[in-house]
C-alpha cells in the first residue's frame, strides 16, 4: 500500500487491482481499481493511459497537496478509531455458526480442517485462560478524553504530588 500512497504523491495515476485493503488506500478519483486479472489490469492502463493523452488528469502538484492531507497523524488516528468502532459494533457469533459459516465458505473438506484448527485454538485459549485467570492481568488506564492520563493536565498533577512528597 505505500508504493501506492508514494506514486499517488508523486502526481502518477495509479492502477492496481481491488483487493484486501487497496480501495481504502486513494479516493477513486485517484486511483484506478481493477479486478485481479490480466484483462481487467490491462483495460485499467489503457484507461490511465487514455486519460493521460487527453489532458484530463490533475497536475502532479494538485494530487500531492491532496494526497499529501490523507496521511497526517490525527487523520491516521481518526480513520482507525473509526474502523475499530466499526468492528466493536458487530455481532459475535456464536462458536457453532462461525463454524458453519468456515465449512459453508471454504468447501467441505477444506471447510472441516479449519473448523477443526479453530476449535483446537479456540480450546488452547480456554486453557491459557484456566492458566492465568483474567483477574490476574492488570486492565488498560483509559488514557483518552480531555481529564484522560495522556494530558498535560494529569502530568502536572503527578508533577505536583511528587514535588510536595520530596
Amino acid at each position: 500500500c505505500m508504493a501506492i500512497v508514494e506514486a499517488a504523491s508523486c502526481g502518477l495515476q495509479v492502477v492496481s487491482t481491488r483487493v484486501g485493503g487497496i480501495p481504502e488506500v486513494l479516493p477513486d478519483n485517484l486511483i484506478i481499481l481493477c479486478d485481479p486479472s490480466v484483462k481487467s489490469l490491462c483495460n485499467g492502463l489503457e484507461k490511465a493511459i487514455a486519460l493521460l493523452k487527453s489532458g484530463s488528469l490533475p497536475s502532479p502538484e494538485i494530487i500531492h497537496s491532496q494526497v499529501k492531507t490523507f496521511y497526517t497523524w490525527k487523520n491516521v488516528a481518526e480513520r482507525t478509531e473509526k474502523v475499530y468502532d466499526r468492528v466493536a459494533g458487530e455481532i459475535v457469533l456464536p462458536m457453532g455458526k462461525r463454524l458453519d459459516r468456515l465449512i459453508s465458505h471454504c468447501g467441505p473438506v477444506t471447510g472441516c480442517i479449519f473448523a477443526l484448527l479453530s476449535v483446537l485454538s479456540f480450546l488452547f485459549l480456554m486453557f491459557l485462560r484456566w492458566l492465568t485467570p483474567d483477574y490476574l492481568i492488570d486492565a488498560a488506564v483509559d488514557a483518552t478524553g480531555p481529564n484522560g492520563a495522556w494530558t498535560q493536565q494529569n502530568f502536572r498533577k503527578k508533577r505536583e504530588t511528587v514535588n510536595s512528597n520530596s
